[in-house]
């Protein structure tokens, strides 16, 4: 069969396929570095691996999985809503939060309809949107210290059916700061999506205000903070008449039993996801301090992942592949919309010795 022009979406023809940057494979495929000496800092995953309890609890279900998961997700919600103080009626799941952003515009979007984007931003939101053939207004925020401000919002909020913020947002690192949002829930004529992927590193979330809104969504990925990025797990809460919309597009079976398993288990050792979010934090400003002393510009981070420009001069792209060349990876930001420089990368904050490979690789491809 030939696949002719009217087979499939005009609207793919504009969209490029999502680029996650380098792998490990990658970077073995390319330059010959054994996998095991690769420093992988370009995907914000947690470096440290799950409790040998959890995996046990994980192994136990490889016995089952020639069996569907309950989609109910009955027992996943209750340790969520446990966790997050809401009841499990404001919760819904998802194979990941970008399963979650899927699932969002699925529920939501009709063709030319608007949404706002601060950028620089992650670059699902966009995709997504796209998809459904959304008009979408992007708001420069590089002048105000990549800070999204309210007051600049809010011109662009009529009529706009969504809007996505990061909170800390990724690349930049960056927080919603508190009375700026609760003014942008306050205008009401949109859908505000608060995507905290990595709110836990930060110890700032909006999920207490979703009980008395109408209009937010928030979003949680259990891929950062908890260490389960190969599972693929996430889950939005928000009041109980837009999960029952999203629970009505969501796949069934989305969440494998493994990671439902995994995230229950997580949510049962929070103390030990505490303490590696906070050694990862004292990490970050001990990463970001001497990435000045070698002339770089980090952007003060919430997260676990540092937004920093190169010395003047120098160009993301060749600097993140003689990184690769070295082994060690990171994440170009040139191209990024919002950006409006190439010196842009992003850099995840890995364990100490990791963090000192990727220095020792600055100072030798400088």
């Amino acid at each position: 069969m030939t696949v002719n022009s009217q087979t499939l979406k005009n609207i793919l023809t504009l969209i490029g396929t999502y680029d996650p940057g380098l792998f490990p494979e990658d970077v073995t495929r390319i330059y010959g570095i054994p996998e095991k000496d690769i420093v992988n800092l370009g995907s914000n995953e947690n470096p440290y691996r799950l409790p040998g309890e959890i995996i046990e609890k994980i192994a136990v279900e490889l016995h089952k999985i020639n069996r569907y998961p309950n989609p109910s997700y009955k027992d996943l919600k209750e340790a969520i809503s446990d966790y997050i103080g809401l009841p499990p009626n404001h919760i819904t799941v998802g194979n990941g939060s970008s399963d979650l952003i899927d699932m969002i515009c699925k529920a939501t979007l009709n063709p030319l309809d608007k949404i706002v984007l601060p950028v620089p931003t992650y670059t699902l939101y966009m995709l997504a949107s796209m998809l459904w053939e959304a008009e979408i207004k992007y708001l420069e925020t590089e002048g105000e210290g990549f800070n999204v401000k309210a007051s600049n919002l809010k011109p662009h909020m009529k009529n706009a059916k969504l809007i996505f913020l990061g909170s800390p947002n990724n690349p930049t690192g960056r927080s919603i700061d508190r009375k700026e949002l609760e003014e942008m829930i306050e205008f009401e004529s949109s859908l505000i999506i608060v995507d905290e992927a990595y709110a836990e590193f930060s110890g700032k979330t909006a999920i207490d205000l979703v009980e008395n809104s109408e209009n937010l969504i928030v979003l949680r990925s259990m891929s950062k903070y908890f260490c389960l990025a190969g599972l693929r797990i996430g889950y939005a809460v928000s009041n109980p008449k837009i999960i029952e919309g999203l629970e009505k597009v969501r796949l069934p079976f989305t969440v494998n039993r493994l990671a439902q398993t995994a995230a229950i288990q997580a949510l049962k050792n929070i103390k030990h996801f505490r303490a590696i979010a906070e050694e990862i934090n004292r990490d970050r400003e001990v990463l970001s301090r001497e990435l000045k002393t070698i002339g770089f510009e980090p952007i003060p981070s919430d997260s676990n992942f540092l937004m920093v420009k190169l010395p003047r001069g120098q160009d993301s792209e060749v600097f993140t592949q003689r990184l690769a060349s070295k082994g060690v990876i990171i994440r170009s930001l040139k191209n990024l919309l919002g950006l409006t420089s190439g010196e842009y990368v992003r850099v995840t904050v890995g364990r100490r010795d990791e963090n000192e490979r990727f220095l020792e690789a600055c100072r030798e491809v400088l």
